[in-house]
């Protein structure tokens, strides 16, 4: 991993105000995954992320993980997100991990995927649906065992 900043920086430090580290983070022709977008090229990840901030009041993300190997880094994270008109202003934490490869000419990062559970980020911060959503999963977990 060769990038200008690490990893771990680039997750605890990324804000509405600190969008110049996508710049320093990403290859110019990275492709990143999440499961609500595909974006092929650091121009529309950086358009993505300052959309995804923009309402932000505050995130913190607690890294409980990192594993490094040559070019690959796997990442398994805490978020705890607070931002206006989503889940009632109130702090959400959600669960996930992120899979970060580095190369091209400049040793920034070419593919970065992260992998959450939208239901939990998104679908349950809604009223109606959010119950509906915890009913399933709570009827998924008893038809296999799990509490």
């Amino acid at each position: 991993m060769s990038s200008n900043i690490s990893v771990v920086s680039f997750f605890k430090e990324l804000n509405k105000d600190s969008m110049h580290l996508v710049d320093e983070f990403y290859d110019r022709n990275v492709l990143f995954r999440d499961p609500l977008v595909e974006i092929r090229g650091r121009e529309g990840l950086r358009a993505y992320y300052d959309r995804l901030y923009r309402n932000v009041k505050e995130i913190d993300f607690d890294i409980t993980y990192v594993i490094q190997e040559n070019n690959n880094t796997a990442l398994a994270w805490k978020m705890m997100l607070r931002a206006d008109n989503f889940n009632g202003n109130k702090p959400l934490t959600v669960d996930g991990s992120s899979v970060i490869k580095f190369g091209g000419t400049e040793g920034k990062a070419v593919y970065h995927r992260d992998y959450f559970d939208l239901g939990e980020f998104v679908y349950e911060g809604i009223p109606v649906l959010g119950r509906l959503v915890r009913f399933v999963k709570g009827k998924m977990a008893q038809h296999h065992g799990a509490a």
